[in-house]
C-alpha cells in the first residue's frame, strides 16, 4: 500500500496544490495529514477571528479539495489529526465525507491489516492557542508563556476564551498520562502512529540555536512500545537543520518531513512510502538520498 504523509501546511493553497500533484503522481492509496492544516492567523492577525477564518478555509477550499482528490486520485482514505494551531478542527467532520477519517486519539485499521493511531497534543509552546497543548510530564520545563492565551469555546462557536496558560496547563493532565490511555495496538510491528509532536532529542525536533523542542513522553512511549513507524511534524525547520527527515528509536523508524512555511520558495515537504516496508521505501520530496 503506497502512502503519502505531510504536515504543517497551515492553509497554504500552493502547498495543497503540490500535495494533490504528489498524490496523483505517486498513485498513493493512502494520505496521512499530521496536523496544523488550517491558516494560523487571519490577515488582520486578530485571534478573535481565528476560528471563523479557519472554518471559512475549510468550507471554501479544503472540503472541496479533499472531495475532488478522492474522486480523481487512487487515494481511498485520508487520515487526519489536528495540530496545535487547528482550533476549528472539529468543524471538518460536521459534514460526513466518505474516506475522511478523524484519527485524533483513535485507531483505524487499513485494508492491508496494518493499524494507524493518532495523537495531536504537543508540549507547551510560546504560542497563544492552547487547545492542543498539554504538559509533557509533571517535571518537564516550559518555555515562557504569553498571557492571555486562548482556547475555543465549549460550544464550538467561533468564540475564543482568553485564559492564563499556567493554571490551565497544570490542571488538564499530561501527554504522558494520555499516551497510557491510547488504543492498544493489535500488533506494534504493524502499527503506525501519527503524532504532531516529534520525540525529544532526535533529528526531528531540532530548532534554531541547536536546541530540541520535542516530547520526552512521546520518546519514552516509542522506546516502550516499539511500533513499526511514527510520523510527526510541528518543528518545521528540523529536517533542514539536521539534514535528515528520519531517525530511529530502537527498531522504530520516526519521520518528520518538515515544512517550508515562512521560507522562500514555498515548496511542499512530504514523504512517500510503502506501508508494509517503510524502511526501504521512504522518500522525501526534497531531501536527497535513501535510508
Amino acid at each position: 500500500m503506497k502512502a503519502v504523509y505531510t504536515s504543517d501546511l497551515h492553509g497554504e493553497i500552493l502547498l495543497y496544490q503540490e500535495l494533490s500533484v504528489l498524490v496523483h503522481s505517486s498513485s498513493a492509496d493512502l494520505l496521512l495529514l499530521g496536523g496544523d492544516l488550517f491558516p494560523s492567523l487571519p490577515p488582520a492577525r486578530r485571534y478573535e477571528d481565528m476560528v471563523t477564518n479557519q472554518k471559512a478555509f475549510m468550507d471554501r477550499f479544503l472540503v472541496p479539495f479533499l472531495e475532488r482528490m478522492m474522486k480523481t486520485a487512487p487515494v481511498r482514505e485520508v487520515l487526519v489529526i489536528p495540530g496545535n494551531w487547528d482550533l476549528a478542527y472539529f468543524h471538518l467532520f460536521l459534514r460526513p465525507m466518505k474516506g475522511l477519517i478523524d484519527l485524533s486519539r483513535r485507531s483505524h485499521c487499513l485494508e492491508n491489516g496494518y493499524e494507524t493511531i493518532g495523537y495531536p497534543f504537543v508540549p507547551p509552546t510560546p504560542f497563544r492557542p492552547k487547545d492542543f497543548e498539554k504538559m509533557d510530564d509533571r517535571n518537564s520545563p516550559w518555555p515562557p508563556q504569553k498571557n492571555p492565551s486562548y482556547i475555543r469555546s465549549a460550544e464550538q462557536t467561533g468564540q475564543l476564551i482568553p485564559i492564563d496558560p499556567h493554571p490551565y496547563l497544570k490542571e488538564r493532565g499530561t501527554i504522558e498520562e494520555d499516551l497510557a490511555h491510547l488504543p492498544e495496538p493489535k500488533d506494534p510491528e504493524k502499527t503506525i502512529y501519527v503524532m504532531h509532536s516529534p520525540p525529544f532529542e532526535t533529528r526531528l525536533d531540532r530548532i534554531e540555536g541547536g536546541r530540541f523542542a520535542g516530547s520526552r513522553s512521546i520518546r519514552k512511549f516509542i522506546e516502550k512500545t516499539h511500533p513499526l513507524l511514527t510520523l510527526h511534524g510541528h518543528i518545521h525547520e528540523s529536517p533542514v537543520l539536521s539534514m535528515s527527515c528520519y531517525d530511529r528509536i530502537g527498531q522504530t523508524l520516526c519521520v518528520n518531513p518538515g515544512q517550508s512555511i515562512g521560507k522562500s520558495p514555498l515548496t511542499l515537504h512530504a514523504v512517500t512510502f510503502e506501508v508494509e516496508n517503510p524502511e526501504k521505501t521512504l522518500r522525501h520530496t526534497l531531501l536527497p538520498g535513501e535510508l
